[in-house]
């Protein structure tokens, strides 16, 4: 796998196309839904397909997450759909409250991002009642086949190259650091140094996300205390030219702290990964 994301890169550096290890994860996950698709376990190759694209997330943690949300939203579109055309209830006001009802529900289980396939799978069921097998058939296994198609996704991207984002955030913390000695010099690097700081953030929380799936021994608090070191940095920089010769020391003296503390945090987290 190592030697599949060198190829990556390779062609990351010669196009501006970028195709990541995710895209490439998603091929694989995509190609084994449309295999299973050829077999009778799945009905509708549509619904397991977008299962599987909802399974293959920046992060392992959310790939679950969203994974059963979108499970959950399946099934409740599924369910009501097949509730107001059991019943009839098909006239434009009637459908119309089906849509609220979706909504309410979804809002109220926070998986406001299932609402859209929600409503769809809803709709289509109320607007074709008369499925073959029945309409009870047709709701339960349109989630099941969004089910598999999560576990699907989720199992190849918990398991196949999963996302090192203790990786990406060593990587981000040493461009940050260069940045950061540019801008002792040139403090209209400041903007940039702040967006590093941005997306260091970023990687942060993924790699937070992901922790319980994580293998590497790094304290919580290390690295809290050095995301917060990239912070101060930015602050007495930002602060250090406007301030007065003895508040200005105040800055300086920080400043250099800051870095001390990155610079090791940086040679620790290099060891580990």
């Amino acid at each position: 796998m190592e030697k599949i994301r060198r190829k990556i890169r390779k062609l990351q550096s010669r196009n501006p196309i970028q195709i990541g290890m995710r895209t490439f994860k998603t091929w694989i996950a995509t190609t084994v839904t449309g295999l299973v698709a050829l077999t009778p376990i799945i009905g509708n190759p549509f619904y397991a397909l977008m299962g599987t694209v909802f399974g293959m997330q920046s992060t392992v943690a959310n790939s679950f997450k969203l994974g059963v949300g979108r499970v959950i939203g399946t099934a409740i579109g599924a369910f009501v759909g097949f509730l107001f055309a059991y019943f009839g209830l098909t006239s434009p006001p009637l459908i119309a409250i089906a849509i609220a009802v979706v909504i309410i529900i979804t809002n109220i289980l926070n998986i406001r991002h299932s609402i859209m396939i929600t409503i769809t799978l809803c709709l289509l069921i109320i607007f074709n009642p008369d499925r073959e097998g029945g309409l009870f058939n047709y709701a339960f296994f349109r989630t099941l086949d969004t089910t598999i198609g999560v576990v699907i996704g989720f199992v190849v991207n918990r398991f196949i190259s999963p996302p090192n984002h203790l990786r990406f955030l060593v990587n981000e913390l040493e461009a940050l650091q260069k940045i950061a000695k540019n801008t002792c010099t040139d403090d209209s690097r400041l903007p940039e140094l702040q967006r590093e700081i941005a997306k260091l953030t970023v990687f942060h929380s993924n790699y937070q996300a992901d922790k319980k799936y994580d293998k590497h021994d790094v304290s919580n608090e290390s690295l809290r205390k050095t995301i917060e070191a990239c912070n101060d940095l930015y602050f007495h920089f930002k602060n250090v030219k406007t301030a007065d010769p003895t508040v200005a020391t105040y800055h300086t003296d920080k400043i250099s702290e800051a870095f001390v503390l990155l610079e090791e945090s940086v040679k620790l987290l290099k060891e580990v990964v």
